[in-house]
This record gives structure tokens, C-alpha cells and sequence, in this order.
């Protein structure tokens, strides 16, 4: 990599000239950002939120949690902030410290990403969740378990970022990799090595730069990074052209009611920047480079004035297409896409005045903190999307539904509810499992309904290190479950996430389907006894 420039793409003669031309006249024009539209924008999604939220919240994952507070905030909801939902998240190690899990089902899907959009949702690391008597900083803390391969730097950029906030400290505790302690200075330069070298699967390497830019900032025996910093920082932000370009052609096709054709400028520049047609995609990408812009600015860097203006121009152009599509959407597979730029040019404001040499201005990370129970909620219908006209519908297409639920796993479902008590309902909202287990067990022990396509399984899943005292306790009730339901093949699976193993019955189609709800609750009330007395004591947060 030269020194002095990164720089991901190879780009055919024609998009090499479309990004210079833009980028030529970047520099020397001057943009505005339109203060008003973009107010607007931050306030239809809020409001989309308002309404949308307790569906979010109900698919009972951490990361969706997380990715409400970077899009939205610590916001308030029914009386609450929602870090307090953090709390059935929360174990607890063998001296009794409180954690979360690292890259596992039951925890973060990134390192840290938890406490990264806490911290930039202006959210104190002293904060103390749920009154709890946990703090941010405390879980941070015991967090240094991370569940990735060591090869896999591109992963760590939640991290530093987050940790330049919580722990700005060289000789910061190490974190553990494969088994393997690493310090501060050996995930600097895995880092470095992956924003050179590395995948762009982890937001295309955005966060990586963030805390890169970050943590050289505020830790000062790594000033010594913050070039290199640099360097990847201009890298990024310089994508934001071949962005203007996507977003230009875009306007005019729909300006000029044409359909894009397969060998335009603009499907070439999407496919380059592998953003296919999705308004969503465009929205994830231009946020995060404006969330990229905003953080480094917070950090002390100084944003170039042809990245201002690309960022204004993009921004701008967006937020005039965004309530074209808005009401359409199917909100619930896209928030996050949508939060990451609600984050991102809730900040430029900021980043312009600061730009233009405006010192009493700050960048305020709070600012745009929703109280969802003072809005009036907006409930996007995809249902109706025939609204749109056939050239809409061809320059950006909207998600659907990643996976249907099957009629007959729902019908399952709603017949198990009649046997369930309130502890043991079925949690999560996802279209092909629901976990079953009470507020006293730590969540990566339960009983889930699985639904294969063809089959329907009743199983008993072990899903991380923190409950594996209970593997022989599952494994011992095989043979008693076999004889509860002696017609159905029953499988002990000692290989299940990472040899933790599983219990699991299948149930095929032609079984109906009260006979298998009705199966669970027996095999709950004939394993729950042996089950309770271990997994009740099992070290969580309460």
C-alpha cells in the first residue's frame, strides 16, 4: 500500500473519468447541506421508529438492540431507555463479574459492538443499566473473551473505537483470541494489517477506520498510528465520490422517467461499489461515511473540504428521494441500514461548522436522541409499494422479508402459547426458531422450536462456554426423552456449537400440529425439573 494513499477499487476508463470529473467539481464548488430536508429526515425516521420498535425489539437479539441505539439513540420507550434491555444480556463469569458474550448467538455479533454504539450515542460509560448496579465500563471490562479467529482484524474496529472512549490506556487489560492474550499494541497492527489486506465484510471496513482514527486520537503512546489513520480515513471518505456519482444518476433517471439500462453508468458504479439496487444500500453506505466523518471530527481530525462537499451533495440528493420510498419499506428488515445514516448526518451539521472554522460548536453525540413516546408513530406498509410507479420501482428496488414463516410453524407456535406459562413463552421473532426458557436461566440454555423446511424440531440447545456444566445434564435426560416419545427419532448432537451439544426431536409434516405444541410442553415438564436446579445457578445478571 503506498504510504500516502488507500484506495480499494479498480476502476473501468469510464467510471475512473465519472469519478474524476465529480470529484473535480467537489473541490471547487461549494455545498451546502439543506439543513431543513435533512432535519425532516431525521425526524420521518424517528417517527418510523416510534411505531416499528416493539416488532424490533421482540426478535430478542442483542445486535438488534444495539442498532437501535446507534440509529436513534439511547431513546426513551414505554418510560425506559433502552439500555436498560441490555440487562437479560448479561452473564456472569466465576468470580461474578458481569459480561457479554463476544461474537455468540446469545451476545454481540461483532467485538463490542454493544458498547461502540453506546459510546457513540453520547451514552456515559459510567451509566448504570437498568439499576443494576452495572455500569458500560464494568462490562467492558470483563468482556475480553472474542470469538473470532486471529486472523480476522477487520473485525476489531467496534472495539478500539469503543475503547478509546471507555479505557483510553496502552496497558489496557488484554483481550483473548483463540486462547491466545493479545494487548492494545498486537490489535493495533492486526488492524492495520486488515484495513490493508484484510476482507470488507465488517461495513466495508468503516468501523475499522473509525476506531483506527480514534484510538490514535485519544491514546497518546499511539499517536504514531494516527497517519496511517489518516491516510485510510481520506481512503473512505474519497468512496464518497463514486457514491455521488450513484446518487446523480439515480436523480436523473428518475428526473427524466427512465429506466436504468443494464450497461449505464449507474449500474456499472453500483455494481463497483456492490450496493445493487436497494435504496437501503445507499442509505448504509452514505451513513456510515458520514458517521465515519462526524466521529473522526469529534477525534480532532480535519475533514477536507471536497469530502464536506461530496458528503453535502450526496446527503442532500438522498433525503430528497428517501420519503418517495419511506412509506413503503419493510422497515424491520432495514432499520439498521436506515439507523447507520440517521447517525450519520444527524452529525454534519456539526462536521460543517466545524469545517468552516466555526469553534464554538461541537459535536454533540446526544443530539439526536429520540424520545419515541412523544412522537407520532409512522407505520410503513410494503403492501402498498404498487403506489410507486414502474420507473421508481426500477432505479431502487426495496427489501422484502429476508425469510416467510411457514403458516404451519406459526400455527405450531400459536397452539404451544395455550400450553405455556408466562416465563415460558416463546421469545424472538425470527421465521425459523423461537428459544423457550425462564428470566432465571442464562439465555444460551433453552428449549427452541427449529423449523426445517420439512420438519419441525423440539430441541434443548447449549449455545456457549458460560453454560456448559449443563451438556451432561442434557445428555443424561436421552434416553428418558426417547421413551417419552417412542415413535420419534431422538438425537443427542455432542458437536453442536462447538461441541457443547444438543438434544432434538423431528417432527415430519405429517404429524399435526397441536400433537407437536403439546409435544413440547411435555418435554418441557418432564426435563425442566432436572434442568432448573443447575441452570438457576448458573452465574447471570438479575
Amino acid at each position: 500500500m503506498n504510504s500516502t494513499h488507500w484506495w480499494p477499487f479498480s476502476l473501468s476508463p469510464r467510471l475512473e473519468k465519472a469519478f474524476r470529473d465529480i470529484k473535480t467539481r467537489l473541490t471547487s464548488e461549494n455545498v451546502q447541506l439543506n439543513t431543513r430536508q435533512n432535519t425532516l429526515i431525521i425526524s420521518q425516521l424517528a417517527d418510523v421508529m416510534a411505531h416499528h420498535i416493539p416488532e424490533i425489539i421482540e426478535r430478542d437479539g442483542l445486535p438488534y438492540l444495539c442498532h437501535i441505539m446507534n440509529g436513534w439513540g439511547n431513546v426513551t420507550y414505554k418510560g425506559k431507555e433502552i439500555i436498560d434491555e441490555l440487562l437479560p444480556f448479561i452473564h456472569r463469569n466465576e468470580s461474578d463479574a458481569p459480561f457479554i458474550l463476544q461474537c455468540e448467538p446469545e451476545g454481540d455479533f461483532h467485538p463490542w459492538q454493544t458498547f461502540a454504539y453506546a459510546i457513540m450515542a453520547g451514552v456515559s460509560p459510567d451509566k448504570e443499566i437498568a439499576g443494576a448496579g452495572i455500569t458500560i465500563k464494568e462490562l467492558a471490562r470483563n468482556s475480553r473473551y472474542i470469538n473470532i479467529k486471529k486472523e480476522q482484524g477487520q473485525e476489531l474496529g467496534h472495539l478500539l473505537y469503543a475503547l478509546s472512549y471507555i479505557d483510553a490506556n496502552s496497558n489496557t487489560a488484554p483481550f483473548i483470541i483463540e486462547n491466545v492474550a493479545y494487548n492494545l499494541e498486537e490489535l493495533m497492527e492486526k488492524a492495520v494489517h486488515a484495513h490493508k489486506f484484510g476482507t470488507f465484510e465488517v461495513c466495508r471496513k468503516v468501523h475499522l477506520t473509525e476506531g483506527l482514527c480514534t484510538i490514535s486520537a485519544n491514546v497518546p503512546e499511539f499517536a504514531h498510528y494516527k497517519p496511517v489513520a489518516e491516510v485510510f480515513l481520506n481512503g473512505q471518505l474519497d468512496i464518497l465520490f463514486l457514491l455521488c456519482v450513484a446518487i446523480e444518476e439515480a436523480k436523473k433517471a428518475l428526473e427524466e422517467n427512465v429506466s436504468p439500462a443494464a450497461g449505464s453508468l449507474l449500474r456499472e458504479v453500483r455494481n463497483e461499489l456492490k450496493i445493487a439496487d436497494f435504496l437501503e444500500n445507499n442509505a448504509f453506505y452514505i451513513g456510515h461515511l458520514a458517521e465515519l466523518a462526524g466521529l473522526a471530527t469529534k477525534a480532532g481530525y480535519k475533514i477536507r473540504r471536497e469530502h464536506i462537499n461530496a458528503l453535502n451533495f450526496a446527503v442532500n440528493i438522498l433525503n430528497e428521494i428517501i420519503p418517495r420510498y419511506l412509506p413503503y419499506l419493510f422497515f424491520e428488515d432495514c432499520f439498521l441500514h436506515f439507523g447507520h445514516y440517521r447517525r450519520g448526518i444527524s452529525l454534519l451539521e456539526a462536521v460543517n461548522a466545524i469545517a468552516n472554522g466555526d469553534t464554538s460548536v461541537e459535536v454533540d453525540l446526544t443530539a439526536y436522541t429520540a424520545n419515541l413516546d412523544a412522537l407520532t408513530p409512522f407505520r410503513t406498509d410494503p403492501g402498498a409499494s404498487g403506489a410507486l410507479s414502474a420507473i421508481e420501482k426500477a432505479v431502487f428496488k426495496l427489501s422484502s422479508p429476508v425469510n416467510q414463516e411457514r403458516q404451519r410453524f406459526s400455527t405450531v407456535l400459536e397452539h404451544y402459547v395455550q400450553y405455556a406459562g408466562n416465563s415460558l413463552e416463546p421469545r424472538g421473532r425470527f421465521k425459523h426458531f423461537r428459544r423457550i426458557g425462564p428470566p432465571s436461566w442464562p439465555r444460551s440454555f433453552h428449549y427452541e422450536f427449529l423449523d426445517y423446511g420439512d420438519k419441525i424440531g423440539l430441541e434443548i440447545h447449549i449455545e456457549s462456554d458460560t453454560v456448559k456444566a449443563m451438556t451432561p445434564a442434557v445428555e443424561h435426560v436421552t434416553a428418558k426423552v426417547q421413551a417419552l416419545f417412542p415413535e420419534q427419532p431422538v438425537e443427542w448432537d455432542p458437536r453442536w456449537y462447538k461441541n457443547k451439544g444438543r438434544l432434538r426431536i423431528l417432527f415430519d409434516d405429517h404429524h399435526p400440529e397441536p400433537q407437536i405444541a403439546e409435544a413440547m410442553e411435555q418435554l418441557i415438564t418432564q426435563t425442566f425439573g432436572e434442568f432448573d436446579p443447575i441452570a438457576s445457578h448458573l452465574r447471570i445478571a438479575q
